[in-house]
């Protein structure tokens, strides 16, 4: 299985698997002995939650603007 890392962060990674063309977001508590969530979304998915995730700034921008 062949991984693209697209996003490191301390409690967010984002992998291409191009095996299958998945995305894998990967999301851990951040505690002393993390406990980690592991999504693998087709590109279906992945749209849908870029939608959501655009939904979500668009919303915050009209918040901050108040």
């Amino acid at each position: 299985m062949a991984w693209i890392t697209l996003l490191d962060r301390d409690r967010l990674t984002l992998r291409l698997d191009e095996h299958d063309q998945s995305l894998m977001l990967e999301v851990n508590d951040g505690g002393i002995s993390p406990t980690y969530v592991t999504l693998h979304l087709d590109r279906s998915e992945a749209g849908v939650l870029e939608d959501a995730l655009r939904a979500y700034r668009i919303k915050i921008g009209e918040n901050l603007e108040e």
